[in-house]
C-alpha cells in the first residue's frame, strides 16, 4: 500500500485542500501532510482523514536548513522550500518507518488511485526513486515515488545544496543509478533524450509540468492574462504538436487524455501550474 505525502512549509497554499479532496475521492486513505504545527488549523476541514506531522518534530541528519545556500527571499523562500521538502520527507520516513511513498506537489492533481493502478503495471518494481524528467538534464518533482528511507538517504547524500531541486536529481541519477524516470509520453526513440524521458511507458503518461501548463496556463505570478496553450520551452516533448488533450468522464471523474491519431492515452496526473486546481477536478 502506498502512502501519499504532501509537504507545506511555512506558506499555506489554499489549493492544497482541493488536491487533498481529489485524493480522498479517488480512494486514498493513507495521506500524510508534513507541515508547520502552526498551520495545522488550515487543514481542519479534512483533519479526520489526514495524518498531520509537524516538521518541527523531525530530525534531519543532513541539516539542510543550516547548510543550504539557496535563495530564501524569492517568493517567501520558494527555491529553498522546494528542496527542503525532500529532507523533511526523508526525516519523516526514518522516524515513522514509512515505506513506498508517493509524494506529489501541492498543485498536482492525480486522476487515479495509486494503489490500484500501480499494482496493475510493472512500474515502481525496482527499489529506486522514480521521477519525471522533461529533458535528460532536468527533473520536475511533480510526482515522485520513494521506496524507503535507506535508498532516499543514499540519494540525498549526493544532494548539491547550492542547486535547486530541478537540477539535483539528474546529476544524482548519473552518479548513483538509484533514480529512474517516469515516462512523460508514449515511447519515442527518435533521439536519445526523447528515448530517455519516455522510457518505461506502459499505459499512463505522467505530467512533469508541460501538459498542465498547456491546459491551464502558467502561474499568474509569471505572466498575466490568459496563458492557456503555453508551450514549455524546456520540455523536449511538445504536446501541442503531438496530439490533442481531451477530457472524458469516467467513474464520476473528468479525466485527461492525449489523443494521438486514433489512440487515447490516459494522463495520470496534471501539474496545475496556474494553481486553479478546482477547474480541473
Amino acid at each position: 500500500m502506498f502512502s501519499l505525502v504532501l509537504v507545506c512549509l511555512e506558506n499555506f497554499q489554499e489549493y492544497i485542500l482541493t488536491n487533498i479532496a481529489q485524493l480522498l475521492r479517488l480512494g486514498h486513505t493513507d495521506i500524510y501532510v508534513l507541515t508547520n504545527e502552526r498551520l495545522f488549523s488550515e487543514f481542519e476541514p479534512f483533519a479526520p482523514f489526514l495524518k498531520l506531522v509537524a516538521v518541527e518534530t523531525l530530525d534531519d541528519p543532513f541539516r539542510f536548513n543550516q547548510v543550504s545556500t539557496l535563495d530564501k527571499g524569492f517568493r517567501d523562500g520558494f527555491w529553498f522550500h522546494t528542496s527542503a521538502r525532500f529532507f523533511a520527507i526523508h526525516a519523516f520516513m526514518v522516524k515513522y518507518g514509512v515505506k513506498d511513498v508517493i509524494h506529489i506537489e501541492n498543485d498536482v492533481l492525480l486522476y487515479y488511485d495509486c494503489n490500484k493502478e500501480f499494482a496493475e503495471t510493472s512500474l515502481l518494481i525496482d527499489k529506486k526513486l522514480y521521477i519525471p524528467f522533461d529533458t535528460d538534464e532536468r527533473n520536475i518533482a511533480s510526482i515522485v515515488y520513494i521506496p524507503d528511507a535507506d535508498i532516499f538517504g543514499q540519494i540525498l547524500g549526493h544532494y548539491d545544496f547550492a542547486k535547486n531541486d530541478m537540477y539535483n536529481f539528474s546529476e544524482i541519477r548519473k552518479r548513483t543509478g538509484l533514480i529512474q524516470n517516469l515516462p512523460i509520453f508514449i515511447t519515442d526513440d527518435s533521439d536519445p533524450v526523447k528515448s530517455f524521458v519516455t522510457n518505461g511507458f506502459q499505459k499512463y503518461i505522467f505530467d512533469a509540468a508541460a501538459i498542465g501548463q498547456l491546459v491551464g496556463g502558467v502561474d499568474p505570478r509569471n505572466a498575466g492574462g490568459d496563458t492557456r496553450g503555453f508551450v514549455n520551452e524546456t520540455c523536449v516533448i511538445k504536446y501541442k504538436e503531438e496530439g490533442e488533450i481531451i477530457w472524458k468522464m469516467i467513474d464520476g471523474f473528468n479525466k485527461p487524455f492525449i489523443k494521438i491519431d486514433a489512440r487515447e492515452v490516459p494522463i495520470f496526473n496534471l501539474h496545475i501550474h496556474c494553481k486553479d486546481l478546482a477547474s480541473y477536478t
